[in-house]
């Protein structure tokens, strides 16, 4: 199981999400109406291109949009350049949308970014080791 290659796609997923991120870390990095500008800032769909992560990110991210919005947007691009919104909704979406592709990661991958919930993590041991008839003590 150490070697089924689930933790590198992972680890890889969450390096993406973090490289978009630092693409758009400051409202002068994020632009509108395109997806890139000639100045080099990006929309957010932009800077999953320029990451090459559009594949599998932007599911997550579209997520992570309605998710934050509680509206449903069917493409990025329709949050990105909408009216109302503005460069801290764009950042939260982003965390949203790492904490959500972390929480489908193992825990050895999460924990080379952020420590996992003892209380979470110990509940889960505790129900595979009730599944494989170890004991739970």
């Amino acid at each position: 199981m150490p070697f089924d290659g689930i933790g590198s796609i992972s680890e890889e997923r969450l390096r993406k999400i973090d490289a978009v991120n630092d693409l758009l870390a400051s409202p002068d990095k994020w632009y509108k109406g395109a997806l890139t500008s000639h100045d080099g800032r990006h929309c957010i769909r932009g800077a999953i291109l320029a990451v090459g992560a559009s594949g599998f990110l932007e599911p997550a991210v579209l997520q992570a949009i309605n998710d934050v919005t509680g509206k449903r947007f069917r493409r990025i691009e329709a949050f990105n350049d909408h009216p109302d919104t503005e460069h801290g909704q764009v950042v939260t979406v982003l965390a949203q949308a790492r904490a959500n592709i972390a929480a489908m990661t193992p825990a050895v991958v999460r924990l080379t970014h952020r420590p996992a919930s003892p209380s979470w993590t110990g509940t889960v041991r505790g129900w595979f080791r009730g599944l494989c008839g170890a004991p739970t003590g």
